[in-house]
């Protein structure tokens, strides 16, 4: 038998496929029936008919019950013979009329009618069926499929995952978006599964990330426990957000923005203002006078470090791969420490951070290039912290040398000695500098003595600078900074440190230990989440990250996803 031979498309079928598929029909669709509110108004609309349907479900089961019976009875009457049908007919006419003559007749014959009415409107599907979509059964069987080489024990009583088996043996939970889209799954697992090992929960989650999508962001709940996980598909968040004034107090420093969830205030926050950013922001405050055109304030969570004196988490471990936003998310805090009055210091060894900006900015001490000065301001630092702390033990405030005091002295509070000054402006401003001598800053007359301001050591690329610090026969570099670290907790001293993800093996634990505020940039690999962060991240997803997207912990709290402002070197020189 030769198959059939399918009949061409008439004209205006062709003519409506055309339509379908022209620009301004998919533009209609995705700008229009898929716009963010008029899909929460759909799914409002949807929850709120679900609702009434409850509500009224008894009513329902007897309407349909009415008329299930009208349609059997109409089948009867035209289905039996004339007078078998009049018999019939007056024999049961005669029994109704004789019951509701009774004492409780019209009673029972409305029971009666209520009780056929409820059982001919029952719910006749057919018992044991999938209530999921074909789509939403193909979508978590997959699922389930690609989880049972990693996650089947044939020891196990309850066989969650074995091969053939059907979603529904492990999955207890999902949720699906308007666009049909898995945002929540919950699923059961054996008790023999080493969920404690980091391998192993490594390879269920790159397993789930292959099967619900590697561009999409993820959130783990490992219950060891109770034996469950919760995997949480995370919505994007919002990029292009610049370097701004950022209304938080004078101790907090914003890292850059994170989930609602993560965070427990929004601040206002200016952004570009495209329709694709729309679904992650909440809704605009007030548009304030003097907005660039093209952005739009809205209210987002902000991922906040706070500094304080003492503070159990005062110094900074950034870590991020090539492109991954790091310098950017270095040049950020540079500018809110330095809009604060606070004084700062740059060692930049691998000279790809363009931090020539800040030369001759107030409070800049130093920004240097060359490794042999920037061994010297480490050592000229830790004296540094030691004067501060020796004073703020004491109980002493601090206070300027005045400009005619004898040579300076790294013990009284002077600044760097000239012959180790080096700014990245070129060899005129260093031999202007080197003829001149120290310059220090005169502050206003008062009667009291007034604190110094806190003061910031930023070394990018430490691997480089301890690379050249054995090049030129020195002590490695990173002794000193763990001490310094140690002592500056009390001293007002803060420490930054950035190295490349794959040179954070390399660094000493000692030092390691110090900077116990985290930042990785870019994708991270299980050996440096677990030096970064003490163990897989419980986040996970895109292989290909944007820009200043990563993840942050400080001290000993959760690992939660950051996107790092955009600061370009323009915005250091606005300062």
């Amino acid at each position: 038998m030769q198959p059939a031979v399918r009949t061409p498309d008439s004209v205006w079928t062709r003519l409506g496929h055309a339509l379908t598929e022209s620009p301004p029909a998919a533009w209609f669709n995705d700008s229009v029936l898929h716009h963010p509110r008029v899909a929460k108004g759909r799914g409002m609309a949807h929850e709120g008919w679900a609702r009434v349907l409850d509500i009224c479900y008894p009513l329902i089961v007897l309407v349909r019950g009415t008329r299930r019976g009208a349609v059997r009875l109409g089948a009867w009457w035209k289905g039996t013979p004339k007078e078998k049908r009049r018999v019939e007919a007056v024999v049961t006419a005669a029994c109704l009329v004789g019951i509701g003559l009774l004492q409780y007749g019209p009673l029972l014959l409305i029971l009666g009618f209520i009780g056929g009415a409820a059982w001919l409107g029952r719910d006749t599907a057919r018992k044991g069926a999938d209530p999921e979509s074909p789509a939403h059964i193909a979508k978590l069987q997959s699922i389930y499929n690609g989880l049972v080489p990693y996650l089947q024990d044939g020891d196990d009583p309850d066989q969650h995952f074995k091969p053939g088996g059907g979603y529904r043996d492990a999955f207890t939970a999902w949720e699906f978006d308007e666009r049909d889209r898995l945002i929540w799954l919950r699923m059961d697992y054996s008790a023999y599964f080493r969920d404690g090992e980091t391998e192993s929960r490594a390879k269920v989650e790159r397993a789930l990330e292959g099967k619900i999508g590697h561009s999409n962001e993820y959130l783990y709940a490992w219950d060891e426990e109770g034996n469950h996980l919760d995997v949480r598909i995370l919505p994007p968040l919002p990029e292009g957000i610049g370097a701004q004034p950022w209304p938080v107090a004078d101790i907090e420093f914003v890292l850059g923005v994170t989930d609602p969830g993560s965070a427990g205030r929004l601040i206002p926050v200016v952004v570009p203002d495209p329709d694709a950013a729309e679904s992650t922001l909440t809704p605009e405050t007030a548009r304030p006078e003097g907005l660039p055109p093209g952005f739009r304030v809205a209210q987002l969570a902000p991922a906040v470090w706070r500094i304080g004196t003492p503070n159990a988490y005062p110094h900074l471990l950034l870590a991020g791969g090539p492109a991954s936003g790091k310098s950017t998310a270095v040049r950020s805090l540079l500018g809110q420490a330095l809009a604060r009055g606070h004084r700062i210091a740059v060692i930049d060894t691998d000279q790809s951070a363009e931090y020539g900006a800040l030369i001759g900015r107030p409070n800049v001490l130093r920004i240097t290039e060359e490794p042999a000065d920037a061994l010297d301001l480490l050592a000229w630092f830790d004296l540094e912290v030691e004067r501060r702390a020796e004073l703020g033990s004491a109980g002493e405030t601090f206070e300027k040398p005045p400009e005619d005091s004898a040579a300076p002295d790294t013990r009284s509070g002077a600044e760097p000695p000239s012959s180790n000054l080096t700014v990245a402006g070129g060899a005129e401003s260093a031999d202007a500098q080197r003829q001149t001598g120290p310059q220090p800053r005169t502050r206003p007359q008062s009667s009291s003595k007034s604190p110094e301001p806190p003061l910031w050591l930023f070394v990018d690329d430490l691997p480089e600078l301890c690379a050249a610090a054995g090049r030129l026969g020195r002590p490695d570099p990173q002794d000193t900074l763990a001490a310094l670290a140690r002592k500056a907790r009390f001293a007002a001293v803060t420490l930054v440190v950035t190295a490349r993800l794959d040179q954070v093996a390399a660094l000493r634990p000692a030092l390691r230990n110090q900077l116990s505020s985290r930042i990785a940039l870019g994708k991270v690999d299980g050996a440096t989440s677990t030096l970064l962060f003490g163990g897989t991240l419980e986040l996970g997803g895109a292989q290909l990250m944007p820009p200043g997207r990563g993840y942050v912990r400080i001290g000993a709290g959760p690992v939660i996803r950051l996107q790092a402002p955009y600061a370009p070197t323009l915005a250091l020189s606005a300062v």
